[in-house]
């Protein structure tokens, strides 16, 4: 408790602080989900995306620098998701760990992309990241899934529900996600989501966080009780920005 005190002193000097000039024409560039953002919400986002960048430990790993543009392409993805959220709903995460490419951890394993771990540690491949930005409909991108994870667990433990706003929003969570959630297990192939949300229910919440920021129409259209849920917790409505209604 102590420890998560002076945290949050540190996390409201870091918020005083001016973005880095060197930052400001990457989050132009290289960040082209945030047009159309309305000007507050944009304020938000770059408060959370600074924040996040400054706060985190970066270590880059098999000789990959860790540059200006990895931390804002990154931190761009946690303040995507958490811009309307609070500051402090990352507090667990404590480094982010950067690959050159697809990884396999020392003891072996499958290669993955990224990982997300209780201990405060996100892993991500670079060049995972990069196809995730190069192709912004198709409901994949490895940054938005991990730190999806990292929300879910902020409670301790990956189960596909995050801290939700209100006590009283947890039953509505539970019934349209395990619809959604049999639903995609039933017809994998069929689905909105990518079949690997059906491994279990947190790699669900981050399919369907994936889909949601990337593919809001069509979620919407084939799981209206789903998005629905994902806007009250995320306090967005991507959809709506592209339709105006």
């Amino acid at each position: 408790m102590l420890f998560s005190f002076f945290r949050g002193l540190r996390r409201r000097r870091l918020a005083k602080q001016p973005m880095p000039a060197a930052w400001e024409p990457l989050i132009e560039s290289r960040l082209p989900f945030t047009e159309g953002y309305a000007p507050d919400e944009l304020q938000r986002f770059r408060l959370h995306l600074k924040v996040f960048a400054l706060e985190k430990d970066w270590v880059g790993v098999h000789g990959l620098v860790v540059t200006d543009e990895m931390k804002v392409i990154i931190s761009g993805a946690a303040a995507r998701l958490a811009r309307n959220l609070d500051l402090d709903v990352y507090e667990a995460l404590r480094s982010m760990v950067i690959y050159p490419a697809a990884f396999q951890q020392p003891e072996g394993g499958e290669v993955r992309l990224g990982e997300a771990h209780r201990w405060g540690q996100v892993i991500l491949s670079w060049d995972s990241v990069k196809a995730g930005l190069a192709n912004p409909s198709d409901g994949r991108d490895t940054a938005v899934h991990e730190l999806a994870h990292v929300l879910d667990a902020a409670a301790g433990v990956f189960d596909g529900t995050p801290t939700l706003h209100r006590v009283a929003d947890y039953q509505a969570w539970a019934k349209a996600f395990s619809v959604a959630f049999e639903a995609l297990r039933e017809r994998p192939h069929r689905h909105v989501l990518r079949p690997y949300g059906a491994t279990n229910e947190a790699e669900f919440f981050a399919v369907a966080t994936e889909a949601f920021f990337e593919k809001p129409l069509q979620l919407r259209s084939k799981a209206p009780e789903l998005y629905a849920e994902l806007k009250r917790y995320y306090r967005v409505d991507p959809a709506r920005r592209i339709t105006g209604a």
